[in-house]
């Protein structure tokens, strides 16, 4: 059992100076290994939800660490030319000694995500196939298998894991026989369990074994009183998200309350299948949260 965390990269520019400066996520990094997390990610977005780029930031974060994973959650290879994304990522691998995931998807229907596949002049309709294409070309890029070899050469072998984010049912289906790992941000537990039966169908239907595919899962947590708690946590999805809570908690996972009751419902995602999760904290007081999530994490992983 991994247990990881989301950077604010989002909440540097919601709650911070606006300037969005990196260099505090990269020492939040090394904070977090000091911690004992297994892992540490970071989003994409260009101006829907403007951030740090995650894979800039993460080469900063490789050079800082000895021992956590280093994830995008997740990036959007829509919006990248797979050559120049092939490259990006076998750096990153390379500069972290062999610890990175790519974390990908399509990306949500929403006008802002719309709007930064326009700015790049590909077609939103038809992002997931672009995906896809651009997922192809980036393997047989570090692979050579084509002809043409990218360098650096990723220290992972054959290659840095890939994990598909979404639940729709051809996402299911392409993680299941493509990708090293199932990547939601499951609107709940019933449905996170049902995620993980359909990808292990999937992936024994292409002749794939059930440990070929890693179960992750990301979810949102506000530790305190209930009251103060929920205030947090819609405060920071409403900033996030530029709409109601009510309208994103049905969407993605979330929670906020007492340290157990919050405990209690990621263990109930660790008996659905997940091996890997990536925890974002939903409320302006990183440094409070960070202190009540890494002294749970000996009880996370049993």
């Amino acid at each position: 059992m991994k247990i990881g965390l989301l950077l604010p990269t989002r909440e540097a520019v919601m709650y911070g100076d606006h300037s969005g400066d990196p260099r505090p996520l990269v020492d939040l990094a090394v904070q977090a290994e000091d911690m004992g997390f297994d892992s540490v990610w970071a989003g994409d977005s260009l101006l829907a939800r403007p951030r740090a780029d995650p894979l800039t930031l993460l080469a900063g974060v490789a050079t800082r660490t000895e021992r956590v994973e280093l994830g995008t959650a997740v990036l959007l290879p829509a919006l990248r030319n797979p050559e120049q994304l092939a490259q990006a990522v076998g750096t990153v691998d390379a500069l972290s000694g062999g610890r990175f995931i790519l974390g990908v998807g399509a990306g949500p229907g929403t006008p802002g995500v719309k709007a930064d596949h326009e700015y790049v002049d590909v077609d939103f309709d038809h992002r997931a196939g672009v995906m896809m294409d651009v997922l192809a070309r980036v393997q047989s890029l570090w692979s050579g298998r084509d002809g043409d070899q990218m360098y650096p050469l990723p220290v992972s072998s054959p290659a840095p894991p890939i994990w598909m984010g979404g639940s729709g049912p051809r996402t299911l289906g392409r993680a299941g026989e493509h990708c090293d790992g199932w990547f939601p941000l499951p609107s709940s537990v019933e449905a996170f369990a049902a995620g993980v039966h359909a990808v292990r169908q999937r992936a024994e239907a292409a002749g794939r074994a059930e440990s070929d595919v890693t179960m992750a899962a990301y979810l949102t947590v506000t530790f305190g009183q209930q009251a103060t708690a929920e205030a947090e946590l819609k405060e920071h999805s409403e900033l996030y998200y530029g709409v109601p809570h009510e309208i994103i908690s049905k969407q993605h996972g979330s929670i906020a309350g007492p340290r157990p009751m919050v405990l209690e419902w990621l263990q109930e995602f660790i008996e659905a299948g997940a091996t890997h999760l990536c925890i974002r904290i939903g409320s302006a007081d990183i440094n409070g949260q960070l202190e009540v999530l890494a002294d749970s994490l000996d009880e996370l992983k049993g």
